[in-house]
């Protein structure tokens, strides 16, 4: 009998230690921030070898952003509704639900630039946004294919149209997005780029 080990089971349990290194670097970095975070921090939470880390990310930015990108892919998905306001409503409902799990708000609570103390850099910054302009793209190139847009609608600003009373509300309290502001909030934006 063939005990080997077949492609399926290492390529599972490559799955899985992946899994948990981002894990284990997603609450590395919400405790420490970026300055302090470590790969050797990493692989003793997640109980995994540091060599291992080192070989699957090429540095420690790296393994930051997937694991910021893994868990805001697992709540933000890209809405295909069939319509432009169908799909700001829920991609706006999609962020007021990630800023609400209190994940979500600490890394969005990450995200405010201190000027004493930056805890996470503009490159992460700027590449961690770009998630977002990716799903407003897909949904923009839906909608003018289906004529619902206006020619001077930019993609970009919807984005911050949308997300910014979000994580305005989302800093400045510590009370819950409201599933009927997310709606309302993307009832305007919905108008104004409507043709």
């Amino acid at each position: 009998m063939d005990r080997s080990v077949s492609d399926a089971d290492v390529s599972h349990a490559d799955a899985a230690m992946r899994s948990a290194a981002l894990a284990a670097a997603l609450a590395e970095v919400q405790q420490w921030g970026v300055d302090r975070f470590s790969i050797e921090g990493v692989a003793h939470r997640g109980h995994i070898e540091p060599d291992y880390i080192r070989k699957t990310w090429a540095s420690d930015r790296q393994l930051i952003l997937d694991s910021l990108r893994d868990y805001s892919e697992s709540r933000i998905t890209l809405p295909n509704t069939g319509s432009l306001h169908g799909d700001l409503v829920e991609l706006a409902l999609a962020i007021g639900a990630y800023l609400n799990d209190p994940v979500g708000r600490r890394i969005a609570r990450m995200f405010v630039v201190d000027s004493r103390a930056l805890v996470v850099d503009s490159d992460i910054r700027v590449q961690f946004w770009l998630l977002r302009r990716t799903i407003i793209g897909e949904i923009f190139d839906r909608a003018a294919g289906r004529g619902e847009l206006r020619d001077d609608a930019k993609p970009l600003l919807t984005l911050q149209l949308l997300t910014s009373p979000l994580h305005t509300f989302a800093l400045y309290t510590d009370q819950p997005v409201d599933p009927d502001f997310c709606r309302a909030i993307a009832d305007l934006v919905a108008r104004a780029i409507s043709v």
